[in-house]
């Protein structure tokens, strides 16, 4: 066990994602490299258009077909490169080895089965155990009882529930197959405040009793705070800052955007009424500027800023690729 906590099970090097269409490209990603280990969670932060959830979609290989294309770098899961396999050995690792959880389960669930029946669709289709009918029945009461939901209401259809128990009804189809890696994408946006502190809670109980994997992609620092070991920090495309919990919120140091993300959250100790938004929009990404992204935005933006990319810049385990993140060594290529 402790051989396998050290090792990563996911290695994600130099990720490059375009989308073409007949009259342009869309450079969604560009460069994206990190590791997972198991029982570690992730936190891809950003703004709408990052590229978190293309990041996501690109490990399941699940792009849109005909216009989504990886054409650059890396993606290895638990030893297997996931770019070469073809599509029936990579339906026999979805939703079994690795399961996303999307952000809206009123589009995730099947309006006209039973949640029973959506659970145990799951077991059947990945059975590799070969359980029987009455094992696989066992299984889906203890899902269901898992997420706090009595086995008696899997008889029910997903409009009978409500916004939080459908989104815990998402989580144990994902969770059903005991998969190495959960990719949760925005799980609780749909849900008002209270039932979105219930949910994350029970997802890192279940976290940690069945030593998942798991990246979050938010939006919110306030649930990466709560849920999160590790954190990488998405602006076009790219990853401009990463590190642990500690280096994140507890370093004098960020990146200009990362500064911006934390100015942007409400913070009721200080004597303002105002929150502090980043200046100006996301850039077209079918059109990125030259040098570092964000530069257009930056308020600390040189010359230098507008012409060169920046390299990644250590400082142990915190890295931010930022020219104005001095007295760093500078990470490996």
């Amino acid at each position: 066990m402790n051989n396998r906590q050290t090792e990563n099970i996911l290695e994600i090097r130099d990720l490059k994602v375009v989308y073409e269409t007949d009259t342009e490209t869309v450079h969604a990603i560009n460069g994206v490299s990190f590791d997972l280990k198991a029982g570690e969670t992730l936190g891809l932060v950003g703004e709408t258009g990052a590229g978190k959830t293309t990041t996501a979609l690109s490990i399941l290989r699940l792009l849109p077909q005909d216009i989504g294309k990886i054409v650059d770098g890396s993606i290895s899961f638990c030893g297997e490169d996931m770019l070469r396999l073809k599509e029936p050995e990579m339906r026999k690792i979805r939703g079994d080895k690795i399961s996303m959880i999307f952000q809206d389960p009123m589009t995730s669930l099947n309006p006209v089965n039973t949640v029973g029946d959506q659970i145990r669709e799951s077991l059947m289709l990945h059975n590799s155990e070969g359980r029987s009918k009455a094992e696989i029945e066992k299984k889906v009461d203890e899902m269901l009882e898992m997420v706090g939901i009595p086995k008696e209401r899997k008889k029910e259809y997903p409009h009978q529930f409500s916004g939080g128990m459908k989104q815990r009804i998402v989580i144990a189809i994902a969770l059903a197959c005991d998969p190495t890696l959960v990719v949760a994408d925005e799980p609780t946006t749909a849900l008002d405040v209270t039932i979105q502190a219930q949910v994350l809670a029970m997802m890192r109980e279940l976290k940690d009793r069945l030593n998942m994997a798991m990246i979050l992609i938010t939006h919110d620092l306030g649930v990466v705070a709560e849920t999160c070991d590790k954190v990488a920090v998405m602006y076009a495309g790219e990853i401009i800052e990463s590190g642990t919990m500690e280096d994140i919120f507890g370093a004098s140091r960020h990146h200009p955007y990362t500064e911006g993300l934390f100015g942007s959250i409400p913070n009721l100790e200080e004597d303002t009424d105002r929150l502090k938004p980043i200046n100006g929009l996301m850039p077209d990404p079918t059109n990125l500027p030259t040098g570092c992204k964000f530069h257009p935005r930056c308020p600390h933006a040189t010359e230098r800023c507008a012409s060169e990319q920046p390299e990644p810049v250590c400082f142990g385990t915190h890295v931010i690729a930022c020219h104005l993140a001095n007295g760093g060594v500078k990470a490996d290529g």
